[in-house]
């Protein structure tokens, strides 16, 4: 039977998704490749671990504060001028990135970088979600998240092999040509399918919402410091403990006052009436649980087979590989299956899969086995999430009204970021309070030993984590038989009859 018009796929909507998904994709990769690369920057620079990890983290914050401004960007602006400016951003980035001398060089031009991609990765989710026929919706979000999961996940790998072959400065540069096609296409082929409007922007709502992301990672770097302080028995231990204190007050405070001014805003940053639906509110922890434990890999597992298994930065990204490529082939299977099943059934089932990859990473990887183990867990790992990654945000934004979708994906996104950002941080705080006291020079094997230690407790931690995510997505099967947007439901509502 031939599909109605209305339901076929138009071809320059698919073209435009891959040009502003190869821009998301180049992004997002950057966060994970850059991860491989710590050892040589730090030799390069001459700085530490503490510093050289803002490449990444501080990078996830600027994305996760300028993901927020989507909403209003969506309105008063056009498609195809956020585009064009997410490209220039990113082209920029990594054109000083490759010419960097010195580390604030580099820095700059991470953050330039993660303005752009800031833009452009809610931009990709706009257009699915307007544009997109219904009947495909859970497909083409499939194909969207793909980016969101598979990105990171390849970058281990690129940045290990990529600088024993031709050094740190050219994996940037040779990503430029890729940005300059993905600008030639959605320049050709992004659509308006709405007026502009002129909406207020609200300078105060950012400033507290950069003042609370801010302030929440960098509490948690200074509560990793006092922890490894403490076990050091270093005298500064309660003075960075008390300054985590301060600065996890300081982020509270803020957020709640962001929330206050949002919901008496006629016109906020984020319309915080998204979060009234109880089971977008499920879905929405759940999905960034999820992406947290996914960039948390993208951090463990490079540094993890590096220091406490004394692999090449190669094999290090090759670790990574096999689960990378097969959660890129999967992902669209995972909407397809919601497209006819509904969202829960593939999701619990996959997140099931998911779990066990983690398991497997916790037994069997052990000072005598081989690294490779690693790569086993791995796979069953981005199998699992690699289907139910997509299909957690799709569910989420199904319950929530067509004029909020702009809202709600930017509250994806946002909270997406930051998960990266609090998860590379966590993983980094497991490693190093375990590798507290010893020095990779002095003594390698207890530096060795002390990261495989510090490794177990990072999958122990990521494993409570992506549990609970599958916990909430069973939360939710009961919340949406009751609740709708926040209010009792019909029955004729419920999620679980999406398509």
């Amino acid at each position: 039977m031939a599909q109605p018009a209305s339901e076929r796929v138009d071809p320059k909507l698919l073209l435009a998704i891959v040009a502003t998904g190869l821009m998301a994709f180049i992004g997002i990769l950057t966060e994970t490749m850059t991860n491989v690369l710590f050892p040589t920057l730090m030799e390069e620079f001459h700085i530490g671990t503490a510093m050289v990890q803002w490449l990444t983290t501080g990078y996830l914050l600027v994305v996760s504060i300028v993901t927020p401004l989507s909403s209003y960007l969506n309105h008063r602006f056009t498609l195809k001028t956020s585009f064009i400016a997410a490209v220039v951003l990113c082209i920029a980035g990594l054109l000083l990135a490759s010419l960097a001398v010195n580390f604030p060089m580099l820095m700059i031009a991470r953050i330039l970088q993660g303005a752009g991609t800031g833009v452009a990765l809610p931009l990709m989710f706009n257009i699915i979600l307007e544009q997109s026929p219904r009947s495909r919706l859970g497909l083409l979000m499939g194909v969207g998240n793909m980016v969101c999961a598979i990105a990171p996940a390849l970058g281990p790998t690129v940045g290990g092999v990529g600088v024993a072959a031709i050094g740190w400065r050219w994996m940037f540069a040779i990503l430029i040509p890729f940005l300059v096609i993905a600008g030639i296409v959605g320049t050709m082929t992004i659509r308006q399918p709405r007026p502009t409007e002129h909406v207020h922007f609200h300078w105060a709502q950012l400033i507290l919402l950069i003042a609370g992301f801010v302030a929440f990672v960098f509490a948690l770097d200074r509560f990793g410091s006092a922890i490894t302080a403490l076990t050091a028995n270093e005298h500064n231990a309660i003075g960075t403990l008390l300054l985590a204190i301060g600065l996890l007050v300081v982020s509270v405070a803020a957020l709640v006052w962001f929330a206050v001014a949002s919901k008496r805003s006629s016109d906020p940053l984020i319309h915080m009436g998204v979060l009234r639906s109880v089971p977008f509110r499920w879905h929405l922890l759940a999905y960034v649980m999820l992406e947290g434990v996914t960039i948390g890999f993208g951090y463990l597992i490079p540094n993890l087979s590096q220091l406490g298994f004394g692999a090449t930065s190669t094999v290090a990204g090759l670790l990574i590989l096999p689960g990378a490529l097969l959660g890129a082939v999967l992902a669209p299977v995972g909407g397809a299956l919601l497209d006819r099943f509904g969202p829960m059934r593939p999701i619990l089932s996959t997140m099931a899969l998911a779990i066990v990859g983690i398991l497997l990473m916790l037994l069997l990887v052990r000072p005598s086995a081989s690294v490779w183990m690693i790569c086993v867990g791995y796979i069953a790992y981005m199998v699992g999430f690699s289907m139910a990654y997509p299909n957690t945000m799709t569910a989420g934004m199904s319950v929530i009204p067509a004029s909020m979708q702009p809202d709600g994906n930017a509250m994806f996104s946002t909270f997406q970021q930051l998960a990266g950002a609090v998860g590379t941080t966590v993983m980094s705080i497991c490693l190093g309070v375990a590798q507290a006291g010893r020095s990779i020079t002095a003594d390698k094997a207890a530096f060795a030993a002390a990261t495989q230690r510090g490794g177990h407790v990072a999958f122990s931690v990521l494993l409570v984590v992506c549990f609970a995510s599958m916990s909430f997505q069973q939360a939710h099967q009961y919340f949406s038989a009751v609740w709708a947007d926040g209010f009792p439901r019909s029955r004729h509502h419920a999620v679980s009859d999406v398509r």
